[in-house]
Order: structure tokens, then C-alpha cells, then sequence
């Protein structure tokens, strides 16, 4: 049986505040835009890590959209805790490949006091931030997406069996589209789970959204103990939240979605 679709409230612009931490049953999406912050200048308020990762940045847009996203995951964050951006304490988990005991997996708030599910991806200048009471994976793309290594027929081969041949039903002209709904909801999994895409595109099978399948709903998902939310949004972009859902059949969050701008005088 499949879990009911999404239902979405927009909230417009808001200011993250203490209360906007979701309860059980309930995601916030924050997209928030990466361009107001024009240089690095802030990575001060990154810790240690996060400034290690961004010097090792050798193209100066790509510096800035890494610190600017981060920036925004803190704001976020410390909002919804009740601290400032730089107060908050990030670490990751164990790696959720078999083979690899690093941290490598999700990151997570290390701090006391600051427990609280989030992933953030970012697409260009578009950042995104989820927050959830559970574990939560998010990711987004941009339409224009382009895989640099494969094209679309390649891509569309390393996916799960029943994913490929729902994307075969459909015309020529919204395989594409197809073929984007199911990669946002496949990597959203595989964040979610502390692989990544080393983690593997073939399986498990976590379907289409719904406007983009042939019938309206695609392949019944296999990924046990999950929900899918499909976020079309904002224009030209395509997103997906991956959701821990213990219910059966799981029950999809309801989302709110928040836009967050980020002010460069501010930090």
C-alpha cells in the first residue's frame, strides 16, 4: 500500500526561530538563496572542518556557494535552537558503507542541547535545508541537471530495474523529467542512510514522483521504514525529501516550506 501524498503548507519568508523545530509527522524546508553573500569573508563563524573543506576550493564561485550554503545551515539551525550560527556544533556518523569506519556519514549537532535532524544539499546558487524530528535526507537539482560523465541513456541503466522500466513508459520528451524525480529521491535516500552516492543507484528501488510517472505514481518504492516527499520547486528546479517513517505503510511528513535570504552584512 502506498503512504499518502504529500501535503505542503508555504510559509514565505521567515526568520528561523526557536519554534520552528517540526514535531513527529512534520518536516521544514528552508531554500535559501546563495548569491547574497558575495565572498568569504564569513568563514569565520565555520568551524575548523568547514574552513579546511573550503580552502581546499580551487574555484572561487564554487568557495563561495560552499561557505554561503553552509552559512545558510547554520542560520537555520541556530535559529531553530535559539544560538548563533556559530555556536552551533556539527560532527558526522560512521559511514553507512560496511567497508569504510570513518566519519564520513551524516553529519549531525554535536553540541548539548542541539539534537536536531537536518540535511542540506545545494543546486548552483540554491541551497536547501531540511529539518525533521526523525532522520531526514534532502536533495535538490536544478532542470538543466547534467550528469558531466554519462548521458541520460547511461545514467538511466544504473538505476533499480522497476525505476528503469517506469522511466522506458514514458515519451521521449519527459524522460528526462522522469529520470530527475527518481535521482533527487534517490540521493535524499542515500544521504539519509550515511552512504552517499557510494552507496549505489541500483537499489533499493525508491520510485518516481508522481507527476513525472506514466501513471501517476510510478514504481511502489522498497525502501522499508521510508517516505518520499517530491517538493517541484522553486521554478526550474526538482527536489525530494527522504524521510524515516516506521509506520506501515509510512506516512509522508507534512512539509513547510520556508525561504530564507541571507543578508552578507549580517554575519
Amino acid at each position: 500500500m502506498r503512504p499518502d501524498p504529500p501535503r505542503y503548507a508555504r510559509a514565505g519568508d521567515a526568520r528561523p526561530a526557536r519554534g520552528d523545530l517540526p514535531g513527529p509527522g512534520e518536516a521544514a524546508v528552508w531554500v535559501v538563496r546563495l548569491d547574497s553573500v558575495p565572498d568569504a569573508r564569513h568563514e569565520r563563524v565555520l568551524d575548523r572542518r568547514e574552513r579546511a573543506r573550503a580552502a581546499a576550493f580551487q574555484d572561487a564561485p564554487a568557495r563561495r556557494r560552499y561557505v554561503a550554503s553552509h552559512l545558510a545551515l547554520r542560520t537555520v539551525l541556530g535559529g531553530c535552537l535559539g544560538i548563533g550560527p556559530g555556536e552551533v556544533r556539527l560532527t558526522r556518523e560512521p559511514c553507512g558503507l560496511a567497508h569504510c569506519a570513518g566519519p564520513h556519514g551524516r553529519p549531525r549537532t554535536a553540541g548539548e542541547g542541539q539534537a536536531v535532524e537536518f540535511s542540506l544539499s545545494r543546486a548552483g546558487d540554491l541551497a536547501v535545508v531540511a529539518l525533521a524530528s526523525v532522520t531526514v535526507g534532502v536533495d535538490v537539482e536544478s532542470r538543466a541537471f547534467r550528469h558531466p560523465d554519462s548521458p541520460l541513456d547511461g545514467m538511466i541503466r544504473r538505476l533499480h530495474p522497476d525505476e528503469r522500466a517506469a522511466l522506458a513508459e514514458l515519451p521521449p520528451d519527459r524522460r528526462e523529467e522522469g529520470f530527475l524525480s527518481c535521482w533527487v529521491r534517490k540521493e535524499a535516500y542515500l544521504k539519509a542512510i550515511g552512504t552517499g552516492l557510494p552507496g549505489g543507484l541500483a537499489g533499493p528501488c525508491v520510485g518516481l514522483a508522481g507527476d513525472a510517472a506514466a501513471d501517476g505514481r510510478g514504481p511502489e518504492p522498497t525502501t522499508r521504514g521510508w517516505a518520499f516527499a517530491d517538493l517541484d520547486f522553486p521554478p526550474g528546479h526538482r527536489a525530494a525529501l527522504a524521510v524515516a517513517a516506521p509506520d506501515e505503510p509510512p506516512r509522508t511528513p507534512v512539509v513547510t516550506v520556508r525561504t530564507l535570504r541571507l543578508p552578507a552584512q549580517e554575519y
